[in-house]
């Protein structure tokens, strides 16, 4: 992977006011609550013809999704208040993280717990320091905000799916019409103790 800040992914520094505004658009639909419906399986439920008013779901009474995170579960603060650690079970919870820090301009917290470590460490690695990656995001604020549009629900998104691209790294990407114009197509991930930490974003053609 090449360092993210090196040149190419640079547009210049977005108006104050466009990056405030995109980021509170974004904000809106990121911190809508979501209705899961976790058990849901008639008598009859897979035969031909059959019909439901909820979606049919395959678990059992009781189950909890193991990705499933509540809004106020998200963080995790300690006793004097401050962030402890940012909880990511799902790619849409990393988009709202990456959202979260830019719209508060909390570059330690985003390097420390958003950004991976194979990221920083690659940085480093370039005599670079990984709140570059930070500043890189920044500035591009509006074609971050642009990417999340199209996928709002992350992984379940209508369409969507996480690829495997190897050394553990998953890949969210739209495609097609959606792609269409886009600076950033999507964006990789790894899981790291237990949470998923952003690696970059994928640029498009």
């Amino acid at each position: 992977m090449a360092v993210p800040a090196l040149g190419r992914l640079a547009l210049g520094r977005l108006p104050r006011g466009f990056l405030v505004l995109g980021l509170l658009a974004f904000g809106l639909s990121a911190c809508e609550s979501e209705t899961r419906v976790i058990h849901n399986r008639p008598m009859l439920a897979g035969l031909p013809g059959s019909e439901s008013a909820t979606p049919v779901s395959r678990f059992p009474k009781g189950y909890r999704d193991p990705t499933y995170l509540a809004d106020d579960e998200l963080v995790v603060r300690s006793n004097d208040g401050t962030v402890g650690t940012l909880r990511a079970r799902t790619a849409r919870h990393l988009m709202r993280h990456i959202y979260s820090t830019l719209m508060n301009n909390e570059e330690e917290l985003f390097v420390s717990q958003v950004l991976s470590e194979q990221t920083r460490r690659e940085y480093y690695q370039h005599g670079r320091h990984p709140r570059e990656a930070f500043q890189t995001l920044r500035d591009n604020a509006g074609d971050v905000l642009t990417l999340f549009d199209r996928m709002p629900m992350g992984e379940s998104t209508p369409g969507l799916f996480l690829q495997p691209v190897g050394g553990g790294v998953q890949r969210l990407r739209v495609q097609g019409l959606a792609a269409r114009d886009l600076r950033w197509v999507g964006f990789d991930m790894m899981m790291e103790q237990g949470n998923w930490r952003l690696v970059w974003f994928v640029p498009g053609h």
